[in-house]
C-alpha cells in the first residue's frame, strides 16, 4: 500500500508541475503580448 500511495502521490505532483508549468508560460506569453502591445 505505502508503495503504491508514494507513486500516486509521485504522479499526482508531477501532474500538478506540468499544469502549473502550462499554465506559468501562458500567463507569461499573455504578460509579453499584453506590454508588446
Amino acid at each position: 500500500m505505502e508503495k503504491k500511495s508514494n507513486s500516486t502521490w509521485s504522479v499526482i505532483i508531477k501532474v500538478v508541475i506540468a499544469i502549473a508549468s502550462a499554465l506559468a508560460g501562458v500567463f507569461g506569453l499573455n504578460a509579453c503580448m499584453g506590454l508588446g502591445a
